[in-house]
C-alpha cells in the first residue's frame, strides 16, 4: 500500500505551516540585565512593561503573526484596526506593549495611548489627536516623546534634498496646505535660528494652540478640531514615510469601557469615533489601529460595526505548557536581573509550580506572573529553600 509521505498530508501540512509562520520571540538569556531589572520589577507590581515586552509573548505569537499580515497592507497606504478582545487580567495591556515592540522591529513608529473618560476619552476626537501626537515614539527615541526629533529628521533630509537633488516637493506632496504652512514654519525656525517659530509649529502640530494663537502668529486660520483631526494626522503618517517609517502603530488602551461611559450621547460619539478609525484608510494612510477592550464592548456595538470591525482577536487564557514557558523565561530573566543562580529551578519544578497555581485559581497571566516573581523573590533570598516548597504554601 502507497504510504503519503508526511509533507502532503493537509491537515499536518496546514500545522507545518502555521508553525513556520509564527514569530520568532527573542530569549530572555539575551536581555540586558537593565532592561531585565525593569521587566521584573514590572512584573512583580502587576503592571506591563515599557520596554522589552516581546520576551514575555509567550502564546500570543499567532496575534504577532496576524499584525505582521496586517502591517503588509498597512505599508501599501492602507489602514486597519485590530480589536483585541480579553477578560480583566488575561494580559491586555502587556500585548499592546509586546505589539508595540514588535513594531518598532519592523521599522514603524508607534503611539501609546490608555482611554480614560477624565484625560482621553474615546468620544473626543481631538483628544485622541493630542495623545497620539504626545505619545508618538520610534525604535532609537522610546523613552521621550519623539514628534520633535522627526521633524528634525524631516527639515534635515529636506534641506540635503534641496541642495542635491531639488526634491522639496516630495516631502511636501499630497498634503494639507495648512500642514505644509506649520512645516515650513518649523523648518524656518530651526534653520534660521527662530525658536519661537519652531516652537508656535510644535504646539500646533500637537494640537495645543487657538484658533486666533494660530492665525496672529502662523498665519493659519485653523486648529486641529473634529473635523480634521483624522485628516491632519494623516498627514503626519505620510510625513513619517518621508523620514523612513513605514507607518505608525496606534495602541489603544482601553481604562474606561465605552459601555460605561454614563451618557448614552457619549457612548454614541466613542462608537462612531471607533467606526471612523476602522474606515481611516483614505483619511489617514499608513496607520494601524489597535483597540484593546473587555467582552462588555461586544454586547453594545451598534448597527453596522459588524463589517466595520472584522480582525478581533481574543486573548485565550495560556495553557499549562505556556504558562510553564513564560516560567522559563521569568526564571532567566529573575537570573538576568540580580545575577544570581540555581540548578533546582529547571522546567520539571516550573511546572509542578505551573500546576499548583491553576490549583489555586492563579491562572491568568497578571497573577501568574506576579506570584512566580514573589516565590522567586523567596528562593534568592533563602538559598535553602525550594519552589515546591514555597507552591506548597499556594495549596
Amino acid at each position: 500500500m502507497h504510504m503519503a509521505r508526511i509533507g502532503e498530508n493537509p491537515r499536518l501540512k496546514a500545522v507545518l505551516e502555521k508553525a513556520r509562520s509564527r514569530a520568532a520571540l527573542p530569549s530572555a538569556s539575551g536581555i540586558p540585565s537593565k532592561t531585565a531589572l525593569a521587566l521584573v520589577e514590572s512584573c512583580r507590581q502587576g503592571t506591563a512593561p515599557v520596554q522589552g515586552a516581546l520576551v514575555l509573548a509567550v502564546g500570543r505569537e499567532d496575534l504577532i503573526g496576524s499584525m505582521k499580515h496586517d502591517l503588509i497592507h498597512v505599508a501599501s497606504r492602507s489602514s486597519c484596526l485590530r480589536v483585541i478582545n480579553g477578560v480583566f487580567g488575561i494580559g491586555k495591556t502587556l500585548t499592546l506593549r509586546v505589539l508595540q515592540e514588535y513594531a518598532h522591529s519592523e521599522g514603524f513608529a508607534t503611539s501609546f495611548l490608555t482611554l480614560s473618560s477624565r484625560e482621553c476619552p474615546m468620544y473626543d476626537i481631538t483628544a485622541i489627536y493630542r495623545h497620539i501626537v504626545k505619545g508618538i515614539r520610534v525604535a532609537d527615541c522610546i523613552d521621550r516623546p519623539a514628534l520633535e526629533q522627526i521633524l528634525e529628521d524631516w527639515a534635515t533630509k529636506v534641506k540635503k534634498d534641496a541642495t542635491k537633488r531639488g526634491l522639496v516637493q516630495w516631502a511636501l506632496s499630497d498634503l494639507n496646505a495648512y500642514f505644509i504652512r506649520v512645516l515650513t514654519q518649523y523648518y524656518e525656525g530651526v534653520h534660521f535660528a527662530r525658536p519661537e517659530k519652531a516652537d508656535l509649529a510644535l504646539r500646533w502640530l500637537r494640537g495645543e494652540t487657538t484658533v486666533t494663537d494660530a492665525k496672529k502668529r502662523l498665519g493659519i486660520n485653523s486648529t486641529i478640531s473634529p473635523q480634521n483631526a483624522l485628516s491632519m494626522l494623516g498627514n503626519l503618517t505620510r510625513m513619517l514615510r518621508f523620514v523612513g517609517a513605514k507607518g505608525l502603530v496606534i495602541l489603544l488602551d482601553e481604562a474606561d469601557a465605552i459601555p460605561s461611559l454614563p451618557s448614552a450621547a457619549r457612548r454614541g460619539e466613542a462608537y462612531a469615533n471607533l467606526l471612523a478609525l476602522a474606515c481611516a484608510t483614505s483619511s489617514t494612510p499608513y496607520s494601524y489601529f489597535v483597540y484593546a477592550t473587555t467582552p462588555a464592548f461586544f454586547e453594545e456595538i451598534p448597527p453596522g460595526f459588524d463589517d466595520a470591525i472584522k480582525n478581533v482577536t481574543t486573548l485565550e487564557q495560556l495553557t499549562s505548557t505556556e504558562l510553564t514557558e513564560l516560567a522559563e523565561e521569568m526564571r532567566d530573566l529573575h537570573f538576568q536581573a540580580y545575577e544570581w543562580r540555581r540548578g533546582d529551578l529547571g522546567t520539571s519544578s516550573l511546572r509542578r509550580f505551573v500546576h499548583a497555581c491553576i490549583s489555586n485559581s492563579i491562572e491568568t497571566p497578571r497573577a501568574f506572573v506576579r506570584t512566580l516573581v514573589a516565590a522567586l523573590d523567596t528562593c534568592e533570598e533563602n538559598k535553602g529553600l525550594t519552589l515546591d516548597k514555597v507552591a506548597r504554601v499556594l495549596s
